[in-house]
């Protein structure tokens, strides 16, 4: 549509074959006219290609990629790469845009100047349910920051972390040379992020939401393999080596700690190996070292027995009696 700036819709694709009609189908359906949508099909093995041949055939605005099993940070980099939009949003496979995401998200970045721009959405569960997110704290009342700001609302739990939460100037992205890490499938978001925003003197914030989170049995359980926990742990890590460097807060430092507690509970359903004994000691010993008083005093009441439980090596007992409880109920 001339006159207004092309947008480029990012989607990584991997076995997506369930929802990946109507994800695509909520982008061509935008009112916004100028839109090129890069599906990158990491080697799937179900019939997601040929639903992408076929979606492909339809739309002239659309363009299919391939690449081999690696990984959806892979994914994202090369759509970056290969994307010609003004700006950039990211897409799940198995979520979608809602209407009119598009036109709020330009208007709003075209208005401020921003390089990148915060939206809210909203979450839509395995029974059909649609709630709001899995954020702790209500969306920024704000109409612009700083990238550093935008960060401290990340860690204050008012902003979760979700790179396709955001658009990006592509430019903006570009320039600041920061891509997604290899090699790490769980909180690369949040590296990303912490990088990104850094270099960000501008965000927006739209507090309508602009996008719908499915949360599936899949998504979740392929959180807990002991090589998707030991990346989280080199992300968290990095992430406050960067944070450290810079002076860390109280905040930050309760943030972090959620953060460890969160991976080392998925650390305990993984297989028992050398490694992961390797890996439980490391988490634990970067949570003890960084909870201090102050920063537990931060943390949320079920955050804070976790914490407790950890330091008194009971975690993992209570975790698999809690996790067994729950299996007898779902099978009575």
């Amino acid at each position: 549509m001339e006159g207004k700036p092309q947008v480029s819709i990012i989607i990584p694709v991997y076995n997506a074959e369930k929802y990946l009609r109507d994800c695509v189908a909520s982008v061509l359906n935008q009112k916004y006219g100028n839109i090129e949508v890069i599906a990158v099909d990491d080697g799937s093995v179900d019939l997601s290609a040929s639903i992408l041949a076929d979606l492909k055939s339809q739309s002239s605005v659309m363009s299919v990629c391939t690449l081999s099993n690696q990984g959806v940070s892979a994914a994202r980099n090369f759509g970056i790469n290969n994307a010609h939009g003004k700006y950039v949003l990211f897409l799940d496979s198995d979520d979608s845009l809602l209407p009119n995401a598009i036109s709020i998200l330009v208007n709003e970045a075209e208005r401020t100047n921003a390089q990148m721009v915060a939206f809210n959405f909203e979450t839509l569960f395995s029974d059909g349910s649609i709630r709001e997110r899995p954020v702790e704290h209500s969306f920024p009342d704000i109409k612009t920051s700083s990238g550093h700001e935008c960060i401290e609302y990340i860690y204050a739990e008012h902003i979760g972390y979700f790179s396709w939460a955001f658009m990006y100037n592509r430019q903006f992205l570009i320039d600041s040379r920061i891509l997604y890490p290899h090699g790490i499938a769980l909180l690369e978001d949040a590296l990303f992020l912490n990088k990104i925003l850094r270099r960000c003197s501008r965000v927006a914030y739209v507090s309508k939401p602009c996008y719908r989170y499915r949360i599936t049995e899949g998504s979740l359980s392929k959180r807990t393999s002991f090589e998707t926990v030991d990346g989280a742990f080199k992300s968290l890590s990095e992430i406050q080596r960067i944070a450290h460097s810079e002076g860390s807060s109280i905040k930050f430092d309760a943030h972090i700690v959620r953060l460890y507690l969160y991976i080392y509970t998925l650390l305990i359903d993984c297989p028992a190996s050398k490694e992961k004994s390797k890996l439980r000691h490391s988490i634990r010993k970067k949570v003890l070292e960084t909870c201090s008083m102050r920063a537990y005093r931060n943390l949320s009441l079920s955050n804070k027995i976790q914490f407790i439980l950890l330091k008194a090596y009971a975690l993992d007992n209570v975790h698999n009696i809690k996790h067994g409880i729950k299996h007898f109920i779902k099978k009575c």
